[in-house]
């Protein structure tokens, strides 16, 4: 489909310039896996003022995503089928972006796949350049495991990042959960514990 929502990151300069993207300038807020865009869809609405990037590799949600954002007429959404590491590396201009979620991505949880999860010191030395002092840190999983690890590989940069784990078991504290996303909603009407990191971007270390 012909859209002004999606993007092909290797059709653009390296970095990528955010006033290009969006014909503005203004804070840059990052979502990966952000699937038919339920969360970062809400929050371009809830934050018009911001810019939004959603990383999605499945072409089918990209295109529902897309479509609803121009239904919804955000102009402050853009969207690529791209892998997460790759595009922090590559295109990411430095200290640019002002927030970062991450919200359910698949645990890999056989060991022999810990090296596909996102959250490792490599990705993270790239975020860490990425995001502006003070950016915000939004991840989210189902499994408990992927919540160890992320807290893990998190406290190897204690002098980069300041954050807050939280664990949501309850069904009386699940019933609460706005949902975020569809697989927010869905864990937590199955009554399955969630668990919570946020934070920040402490200062230039």
């Amino acid at each position: 489909m012909n859209s002004t929502i999606l993007f092909e990151p290797d059709q653009l300069s390296k970095p990528l310039n955010w006033t290009d993207l969006f014909g503005r300038s203004g804070p840059v807020e990052v979502e990966v896996g952000c699937g038919k865009g339920r969360f970062l869809l809400g929050r371009a609405m809830e934050h018009p003022e911001v810019n939004f990037v959603g990383l999605e590799y499945a072409r089918a949600y990209l295109r529902t995503l897309a479509e609803r954002a121009e239904r919804l007429r955000l102009a402050n959404v853009r969207a690529a089928r791209e892998e997460a590491a790759r595009f922090f590396q590559e295109f990411v201009p430095e200290s640019s972006v002002s927030a970062f979620h991450l919200l359910y991505p698949d645990p890999w949880p056989k060991k022999r796949h810990h090296k596909r999860r996102l959250i490792r010191p490599d990705f993270l030395v790239d975020l860490r350049r990425a995001l502006v002092p003070g950016a915000l840190l939004n991840l989210a999983t189902d499994h408990r495991g992927y919540f160890d690890w992320m807290l893990e590989q998190l406290a190897g940069f204690g002098e980069s990042f300041e954050i807050e784990p939280r664990a949501i078991e309850g069904p009386e504290e699940l019933a609460t959960l706005a949902g975020r996303t569809n697989y927010e909603i869905k864990y937590a009407a199955a009554g399955r514990p969630l668990y919570f990191i946020t934070g920040k971007r402490k200062g230039a270390a």
